[in-house]
């Protein structure tokens, strides 16, 4: 028995209009994913972080970065708060597709950054009172410093 020769749905047609739909959201251009990550970057701090971040980190604070496909990294944006601190923003990969904002924050010794992920507007506020003596720098735990730190080094 021979397969059935399939054919495309005709033009015009709402599966035609859907598939055409599919292809050109699928092929978004480096700097539509650039603007679409500041974007989801911006509505997230604004409505997750509305009396903290949402206050200091206006829309403009983004820098998009596209996709990494190789590495299956989703787009992302940082922002520079002053004194070496960042955020970086990203939509998950998994199955629920949530909102991740994680905290760069320089070591004191600075050999690098330590990543704190924020889970809501409380966990700021309260790694922000743990960086207030140190004027913004995460202290070691547990290492000495130096050519020992556990932190992530700076690119």
């Amino acid at each position: 028995m021979m397969p059935e020769t399939l054919t495309p749905p005709s033009p015009g047609s709402p599966l035609a209009v859907l598939f055409d739909i599919v292809a050109a959201s699928a092929r978004l251009t480096l700097e539509e994913e650039r603007d679409g990550a500041e974007t989801a970057a911006a509505d997230h701090v604004y409505a997750a972080y509305p009396d903290t971040l949402g206050r200091v980190v206006d829309h403009d604070a983004w820098t998009g970065y596209p996709a990494l496909r190789d590495n299956s990294v989703q787009p992302s944006a940082v922002a520079h708060l002053g004194d070496g601190l960042w955020l970086h923003h990203t939509i998950t990969a998994d199955a629920d597709y949530h909102d991740a904002l994680t905290l760069l924050v320089p070591c004191t010794c600075r050999c690098g950054y330590v990543p704190s992920l924020l889970e809501d507007e409380n966990d700021l506020q309260e790694l922000l009172r743990e960086l207030r003596p140190t004027g913004g720098r995460a202290v070691h735990r547990g290492d000495t410093g130096g050519p020992y730190c556990a932190s992530i080094p700076p690119a």
